[in-house]
């Protein structure tokens, strides 16, 4: 490895322990030896530097375990998402350690955050995920609707988990009795007597009713703060609502859609995770919600989780029993996006 650039690396180095410094409030002074032990698990600032410019790429040394927590240091050097991968998965390790060693004011989430920052890793500390891969193919919920683009699903996979979106076309400005007239007036049946027919305008009334109340529980329609209104989601030019549960087992993906799985890196905290998904030019909110660890006795849900088992998850094709991740029970939901998730998400 050339001199030029270990002491490139050094320089990096020092300016991620002021940046580390600086992130979590702490004296500059603290940020070094903070940084080696807490992020890269060494000794001390030194020590890691030491090891900076002794490393050979040319030798099988650079294999060894000392070796293997510098690899961070070449995170926006190089085009490597393995390694962005491998950062995902020890970053709850070393905001564990920098807890250990420091007081910190903040959310495990922020600390999580922050550590993303100290990477020049942007989208990660805010937790957008962007899926522009994913190319949702939207079909007709209601086929006896006079406009079967009055409601719309499409499935997708998150984490390998089959998720259904259900979109709904609003025509007017968004309160809840707007909802409700607007609602009425667009989702008209064709005009013909029959068993389909009267089936279907009972699954309609239960879905405008499903609507309602799911966004009443997990969006502030009606705030008189605009930051914290939902934003539609536009499909074909048109505003829609969208909101998203985890399909019911007993169902299989449409066959229309050609699911593509969105990577989501859920992290082992009680905190509610929100990641922000981008889908085309298009976002959607990820809520998961911690309920308990899965070795625990089942308990009775607060009020704000029993809303969401009787709304949003009332469906008969939602899944009816909580997802399993890092050996937890959660929630996990999609919800329209608003300009108070990215406001928070960037602290």
């Amino acid at each position: 490895m050339y001199k030029s650039e270990m002491f490139f690396l050094i320089l990096k180095l020092k300016f991620q322990a002021k940046r580390l410094a600086k992130l979590f409030n702490l004296p500059e002074k603290f940020g070094y030896d903070l940084l080696a032990i807490s992020i890269y698990q060494h000794l001390n600032f030194d020590e890691l530097c030491d090891l900076i410019l002794n490393l050979d790429y040319s030798s099988d040394d650079f294999y060894l375990p000392q070796y293997e927590k510098l690899k961070y240091l070449f995170i926006s050097e190089i085009e490597d998402q393995e390694l962005i991968d491998d950062l995902h998965k020890a970053i709850e390790g070393m905001a564990l350690r920098l807890e250990e060693r420091t007081i910190i004011n903040v959310a495990k989430l922020h600390t999580i955050s922050n550590i993303y920052k100290l990477f020049n890793l942007e989208n990660e500390s805010k937790y957008l995920i962007n899926a522009e891969h994913i190319d949702l193919n939207w079909q007709p919920c209601f086929d006896s609707l006079q406009d079967q683009q009055s409601v719309l699903s499409s499935d997708l996979l998150i984490n390998d988990i089959a998720f259904r979106l259900v979109a709904t076309r609003v025509l007017d400005e968004l309160s809840f009795d707007n909802l409700k007239q607007s609602l009425k007036a667009d989702l008209v049946q064709i005009d013909t007597p029959s068993l389909k027919n009267n089936d279907e305008k009972s699954q309609i009334n239960k879905h405008l009713d499903w609507l309602v109340d799911s966004a009443h529980c997990l969006s502030n329609i009606e705030s008189s703060t605009v930051d914290e209104r939902p934003h539609f989601f536009k499909i074909n030019n048109h505003n829609y609502l969208v909101y998203g549960f985890p399909l019911s087992p007993y169902l299989s993906i449409s066959a229309n859609d050609k699911c593509k799985n969105i990577k989501v890196y859920m992290k082992d905290t009680k905190e509610k995770q929100v990641f922000i998904i981008k889908i085309g030019s298009e976002k959607l909110i990820l809520d998961c919600t911690f309920l308990h660890k899965t070795e625990e006795v089942e308990k009775c849900y607060s009020p704000k989780n029993q809303w969401i088992n009787d709304t949003i998850l009332s469906r008969n094709d939602a899944c009816k029993f909580p997802i399993v991740f890092n050996n937890s029970h959660h929630f996990v939901l999609l919800r329209p996006h608003s300009n108070v998730d990215f406001i928070e998400n960037s602290l």
